[in-house]
């Protein structure tokens, strides 16, 4: 029992000492929920396009904070703060991706290049091989600007296999453009290295392609995520947060079906008329002795048959006479 209460107040004690977000910013419930809807605002400006996308993102933002009853100074100031804590905003983004997946599900729409892979298991000829962390909030300042990875190569990588790294991005972005770096550094046997970099600034679903090396197998492959503050320096809020994160490798199988058939031995024989006129030189012997001894053929005389001797054959060694 004694046990028991110790093991009470140690927990009220922490929980009493978990730092929380002061009341004159947003709460993280209410921030989830403002995020959400926020989010959904801008997708429907992306989709209404047209030359006022600038105008009506702002309409369907400012639609959101009438919703919740905050000012955008207010939904500002609470950025700021959450920008100082990393690690809530990541939490609370974690939720709202959560939301926005499911959402999509119940409304039926169609699976798209995101989750295509996703029933894939870490072996087979397409596998996703991502076996780390698969969200990652991103602010473009030191220490909290880049995101480093390593993938474990084992005997299930071959010789032509190709990957997909691909991912979910959502931004907040006060002002300025965006720059991200993806970079892939690919080692293969022979200490070959292939690098492959892209810029990205787009929202959405990103896909970046890592081609087949055919010689060689994959002995080390790592890279990062880099998001770029283009020289400013200032507290003007952005962040990016990168959710669902996939690898996804794809076998080359014409590669091991040329190697197979190159490493089997050469069974093809020769015909066997070929063995028969190598082989058989003298039973060729009688059949031409026959023609020499029946004639008959292109004008020719018949040989007459000696009854008395016995011999029709032309013998073939040296002449002599016969005792």
């Amino acid at each position: 029992m004694r046990h028991s209460l110790t093991y009470l107040l140690l927990l009220m004690l922490v929980v009493a000492c978990k730092p929380t977000v002061p009341s004159e910013y947003i709460q993280p419930d209410d921030m989830e929920d403002i995020l959400y809807d926020y989010h959904l605002a801008l997708a429907m400006s992306r989709q209404k396009g047209g030359s006022d996308l600038d105008y009506n993102r702002t309409l369907y933002i400012q639609s959101v904070f009438k919703k919740y009853g905050v000012t955008e100074a207010e939904f500002d100031s609470s950025l700021v703060y959450y920008y100082s804590h990393a690690y809530r905003l990541k939490d609370i983004y974690s939720e709202v991706n959560q939301r926005l997946s499911d959402e999509a599900n119940n409304l039926g729409v169609a699976v798209g290049d995101i989750n295509r892979y996703s029933q894939y298991s870490t072996t087979g000829d397409t596998a996703n091989i991502w076996n780390q962390q698969t969200d990652v909030m991103l602010i473009p300042r030191p220490t909290m600007n880049r995101f480093d990875f390593t993938v474990k190569v084992d005997s299930t990588f071959k010789k032509g296999d190709s990957f997909m790294f691909q991912y979910m991005s959502e931004y907040i972005w006060q002002s300025g453009s965006k720059d991200v770096t993806v970079c892939f550094v690919c080692k293969y046997e022979g200490d070959s290295i292939i690098q492959t970099v892209n810029h990205l600034s787009m929202d959405g679903t990103v896909q970046l392609r890592i081609p087949a090396y055919r010689e060689k197998k994959l002995k080390e492959m790592r890279g990062f995520i880099y998001l770029s503050d283009n020289g400013d320096d200032s507290d003007i809020r952005k962040m990016m947060f990168i959710s669902q994160i996939q690898l996804i490798r794809f076998h080359d199988n014409t590669i091991e079906d040329e190697e197979t058939a190159n490493d089997e031995p050469d069974t093809e024989t020769p015909a066997q008329d070929s063995i028969q006129r190598g082989d058989n030189t003298r039973g060729a012997e009688p059949d031409t002795l026959r023609r020499r001894v029946s004639g008959g053929q292109h004008g020719l005389r018949p040989i007459p048959i000696d009854t008395r001797n016995g011999v029709h054959r032309v013998d073939a060694g040296p002449s002599g006479n016969k005792k």
